[in-house]
């Protein structure tokens, strides 16, 4: 039942008594019995928790002993470029399903496509204001497909949609969001929300009821409610009692509003009444003088039917005014036709061509890229031709050299002739074995001088990228102190303040927050480094903390989901560049000592100073940092850790300003510790902060300038050190030419002394070395023949390239020119389409004024006809047409008037003994008989609606009691079922009057029950998981979805919760759930439940040193 659309009681005003009775016949109308039996299937579907329950237990047993799922499920999730996912699917099982995944995996995303594809709205996901910000980055569009399982008895429309209905959400930048509903054989159905709506509501699946959908801030706010009125809020909400109650204790309001307007009715009846009687009286004394009243009545009916007559010409007027109007807005509609026509076509057109764009784009990609793979082949093909040319000149080099030898020989040769008879002194034997070895030598060298041509072009290919490489690495460090120059000149002018460290815009959201603190149900705290001091003492760990509680210190905290949108909106409305994180939290003091870490080094909040202890254990509920140790050495660190000393998670190392290390170890992952660069900018206050800004970027740029001149340095250093090799190898290459040159000089020396001891041997052994350098020549030639070949094959390779090159430019240039021509040919069509647009809304103007004047026309036209009807009707009172222009009446107004005057006089005289006019008596008469009869009915009637309605209430009141009693002990028996699993025991306590509700919980080293809110750590998380688990039960929603709910649970209490949910909900056919979480919890699934689902999402990169010890 809604309430009515108008709240006296609030509106601060008081309702007439027509406004009343209107609400209490419309309220009571309502429910009636027949309205409510015809809406009783949409109140089934609506209120399930309320309605279903009776049913479900009847089929509870059957459905069990089967493998049929009741259909409304979801099988299979598929998405497209929807927030970090680009193409993405997931099959679901019927029952329960985990996805399990790292943080940035996509895992929340599943939960908001589910959402946003079943009908809800981008501010229902907390995800954005709209739903063009769910479209990954880059991307035009995104697209939802959901399939749910209608198979078997109990299914929507099969005769439709078959065994599966396909809902598809489309979501563009540049238009609206689209639905399409098809059945099993793809083929669409319907396109509308509403009949989205339908087939939600039939399977009880409440997408808007956020305890069944359980985002991360939602669960948030419900796993961390701290007062027993929160928790009473959030069971009665999910429950949908609390909206059960609102309406009734509405109706309750107007039924006895509604009783004291009838009070005074009854006084009015009673007052009208006796005038009605003595009005009666008066008439009974009037009875005289009949034919005078007759005469008059007739001739006031003349005047009547006179006006009439006038009315009538006057009506005609407007009418043909009427029609003229008429034919002017057909007119301008067929123009608006004509455009909105053309503005279609051009739409599709204009469709079309953003598609033939992006193809555009994408051909001059392709073409762009084809282009620079063959310029880069293009240039090995040439490096390579380069060195087969030097190759070539140092070959031909060597020719010249054998050539030389050769005319040396041709010289020695004649000269030997001329002394041929001459004899010399020596051993022949060892001079021959010497000329043996020189010519062995020189066969050596020039394989060693080939040798080290080849390594002299390697060297050089490699001084050539060297150059390269370094190039990008110092043009990158560069711009990097650029970057930080830029910065410290802001801070150095005063620029910068402690927050333009969150964001140059953070000032102008806090004043922004100032100027609307109205507007949100508690002033947003907030960057939270703003608010925590680093002590003196630990100064030197700012940086190392800072890294750690890099997502919490520039995150904001507020206290509802309203106003986490707003704040939102706020920093949206500032045009921050960077997204902070909003908490929706409630602050909460409690001890964490027990959970303290128990070691003798300190912790992180023993450095900090925090505005209030409600802050500080925020910072340990979100990054548990009294368990976290400060510990200088990474050695030291790792030691400590070794040794598993108790409460403690993670030790934080500084290695030097810049950088630090982050160790931990778990039973479940050996020791790893990670490498963590410092952040530039300080976000925790510190007692010079701003100074110490600026000395750290100092010191950074200082730093970073001298890693500049290390990096140039070690190039120059790497650079000299190649050439030297190469100089050496050419140094090599020449010492080797000479060492041929004497060599073969000395040989030539030797055969020549050999040729004097014998006479005809000189001549013959410088034949023979000359037929060697003859021979080696030959060698030479074919080894340029070689390389002449090798050039001439990369030339023919390099035509077809060049070619290649020419052409893939010329393809590139006219995909270019492609793009703008169609770019342009947009652009003209969008200047089009604005000027249709414009005429559009002009001639929709002048339709609007059209249609105004008709409508006056109209309504005056109306206002004529009856205004006519009831003259008609009223001179029909005192007489007929034919017997006003009968032929004794006078036929003017004056003379009607003027007889009218004179019948008058004759009737005061015989009125003059009544002190009336017999009109005045007549009206007054009929004035309190209508008025005395229609509150009497009016009474009567509204008497029995009260009647009707204060039965009703007390049959809803009495309802909603047993509703209560029953919903509530439904979930405390369910709650008393979840701490058995853990040997506890205890109950929900709900206190109606005080609207709260307590968890009461006796562990097996408690004396008695205690409230859960006195527990701290895993016991306290594990109760509000059996609460959670507890709502559910009665609301027997049919899809039920939860994100991390586990997310401030330590690595034991996860397991615990964990294996509840298991236990709770693995066999529950009723119901397909959904749980989000970031462990893996395959081990924990593949013991005791194998019809559960598990998915895992794969791993974000991240950077792990884990190896670092081995």
């Amino acid at each position: 039942m809604d309430p009515p659309a108008h709240d006296a009681t609030q509106s601060g005003t008081k309702r007439t008594v027509a406004t009343m009775d209107s609400e209490i016949e419309s309220l009571a109308a309502s429910m009636a019995g027949p309205v409510l039996t015809e809406r009783q299937n949409k109140r089934v579907k609506r209120y399930a928790p309320m309605t279903q329950v009776a049913s479900q237990i009847e089929s509870t047993e059957d459905e069990a002993s089967s493998n049929w799922h009741p259909p409304g499920y979801i099988k299979h999730l598929k998405l497209r470029n929807f927030m970090c996912h680009e193409h993405f699917q997931l099959d679901l099982g019927p029952k329960l399903n985990f996805i399990v995944g790292n943080n940035g995996s996509g895992k929340s995303a599943i939960l908001t496509a589910i959402t946003v594809g079943l009908g809800a709205k981008a501010t229902d996901t907390n995800r954005g204001t709209s739903l063009k910000d769910l479209i990954r980055d880059g991307c035009s569009s995104a697209k939802i497909e959901i399939v749910l399982n209608n198979e078997g008895f109990g299914g929507y429309e099969q005769g439709t949609y078959g065994n599966e209905i396909v809902i598809e959400r489309t979501i563009k930048r540049d238009g609206p969001a689209k639905f399409s509903i098809k059945g099993e054989n793809r083929e669409e159905v319907s396109h509308t929300k509403r009949d989205l709506q339908a087939i939600v509501e039939y399977f009880a699946v409440p997408v808007m009821n956020p305890m069944c959908f359980l985002s991360q801030d939602a669960a948030r706010s419900f796993l961390t409610a701290s007062t027993p009125a929160d928790k009473y809020k959030h069971f009665m909400r999910g429950t949908l009692l609390e909206d059960t109650e609102i309406n009734l204790n509405r109706a309750l309001e107007i039924a006895i509003s509604a009783q004291n307007n009838l009070d005074f009715h009854a006084k009015n009846v009673k007052e009208l009444r006796q005038e009605f009687e003595g009005s009666k009286g008066l008439l009974k004394q009037l009875t005289a003088n009949q034919d005078l009243n007759r005469r008059k009545k007739a001739l006031q009916g003349k005047l009547l039917w006179l006006s009439v007559v006038e009315n009538e010409n006057s009506l005609l007027k407007l009418q043909e005014g009427n029609n003229s109007v008429q034919d002017k807005i057909i007119e301008v509609e067929k123009k608006i036709s004509g455009r909105n026509t053309t503005i279609e076509r051009l739409d599709s057109d204009q469709t079309a061509m953003e598609q033939k764009t992006e193809d555009a784009l994408n051909n001059w990609q392709d073409k762009k890229r084809a282009f620079e793979d063959t310029r880069l082949a293009m240039n090995r093909v040439k490096v390579e031709f380069d060195t087969q040319k030097q190759n070539r000149a140092e070959t031909a080099e060597l020719i010249k050299g054998a050539e030389s030898k050769i005319l040396s020989f041709n010289k020695i040769i004649a000269n030997f002739e001329d002394q041929l008879r001459k004899q010399m002194g020596g051993d022949k034997k060892q001079m021959q074995d010497e000329a043996e070895g020189l010519k062995l030598k020189v066969e050596a060298s020039n394989k060693r001088l080939s040798t080290s041509n080849v390594r002299l072009g390697e060297l050089r290919e490699r001084i050539t990228a060297l150059s390269a490489q370094n190039e990008e690495l110092i043009t990158a460090k560069k711009d990097s102190i650029v970057r930080k120059q830029e910065y410290l000149n802001r801070a150095l002018q005063g620029n910068n303040s402690f927050l333009a460290n969150f964001d140059l815009n953070m000032e102008k959201v806090i004043r922004t927050i100032e100027q609307r603190q109205n507007e949100f149900a508690t002033k947003p705290l907030g960057p939270l480094g703003a608010h925590v001091k680093v002590k003196n003492e630990f100064k030197e760990w700012t940086r190392s903390i800072q890294r750690y509680l890099r997502g919490t210190v520039g995150a904001f905290v507020v206290s509802t989901v309203e106003d986490n949108a707003l704040l939102k909106q706020i920093f949206r409305s500032c045009n921050l560049r960077v997204n902070p994180n909003v908490m929706t939290y409630k602050f909460d003091e409690f001890d964490f000592n027990a959970g303290s870490a128990k070691v003798s080094y300190p912790t992180i909040v023993d450095a900090l100073e925090f505005d209030s202890r409600a802050l500080r254990c925020l910072f340990v509920d979100q990054n548990r940092i009294e368990k976290v140790l400060l510990i200088k050495n990474k050695d030291e660190a790792r030691e400590v850790l070794m040794g598993k000393p108790r409460n403690v998670i993670l030790t934080l190392s500084i290695l030097d300003a810049y950088n630090g290390f982050q160790c931990s170890m778990t039973p479940a992952k050996p020791f790893a510790i990670d490498s963590v660069a410092f952040d530039e900018k300080l976000k925790l206050v510190t007692e010079t902060s701003s100074e110490d800004d600026i000395a750290y970027l100092k010191s950074l740029i200082i730093g970073e300038k001298a890693d500049l001149e290390e990096l140039i340095e070690n190039h120059k250093q790497s650079l000299a050190k190649l050439k030297a090799h190469r100089n050496d190898i050419e140094l090599e290459m020449k010492s080797l030419k000479q060492e041929i040159t004497a060599s073969g000089k000395r040989e030539v020396s030797i055969r020549m002394e050999l040729e004097r001891e014998i006479d005809t041997g000189v001549r013959e052994q410088a034949e023979a070395d000359k037929d060697t350098y003859e021979e080696a020549i030959s060698s030479y030639s074919l080894a340029l023949e070689e390389i002449d070949k090798k050039l001439d094959e990369i030339s023919q390779k390099a035509q077809p390239l060049k070619q290649t090159l020419s052409d893939s430019k010329h393809d590139v240039q006219e995909a270019e020119d492609a793009m703008t021509e169609i770019k342009q040919s947009s652009s003209s069509r969008s200047a089009k389409l604005e000027k249709l647009h414009e005429d559009v809304k002009y001639y929709n103007e002048k339709l609007v004024g059209y249609q105004r004047k008709l409508e006056e026309t109209s309504r005056k036209i109306q206002e004529f006809q009856i205004g006519i009807e009831g003259q008609i009707s009223n001179a029909e009172v005192y007489c007929s047409r034919d017997v006003a222009y009968a032929q004794d009446m006078p036929g003017t107004k004056e003379d009607v008037k003027a007889e009218i005057e004179r019948v008058t006089i004759q009737i005061q005289r015989a009125e003059s003994r009544v002190g009336l006019s017999q009109d005045q008596v007549v009206e007054l008469f009929e004035k309190a008989k209508l008025k005395y009869k229609s509150a009497e009915k009016r009474y009567a009637e509204m008497d029995n609606v009260i009647i009707q309605l204060n039965n009703s209430i007390n049959r809803r009141l009495q309802s909603l009691n047993y509703g209560k009693t029953d919903t509530c002990g439904t979930a405390d028996t369910d709650f008393k079922q979840s701490l058995r699993f853990r040997n506890y025991s205890g109950g929900l306590n709900f206190d109606f009057n005080k609207r709260t509700l307590n968890m009461f919980v006796k562990t097996p080293n408690d004396d008695q029950p205690r409230n859960v809110d006195t527990f701290s750590g895993g016991e306290k998380s594990f109760s509000q998981i059996a609460l959670l688990l507890a709502t559910w039960r009665p609301m027997r929603s049919r899809i039920l979805a939860l994100d991390e709910f586990d997310v401030f649970m330590d690595q034991v209490n996860r397991e615990i919760g964990t294996r509840l949910i298991m236990r709770k909900l693995f066999d529950d056919n009723r119901t397909q759930t959904v749980i989000i979480t970031p462990q893996d919890i395959g081990k924990i699934a593949s013991l005791d439940f194998p019809g559960i689902c598990i998915h895992r999402m794969n791993d974000p990169e991240r950077q792990n040193n884990s190896d670092f010890y081995s």
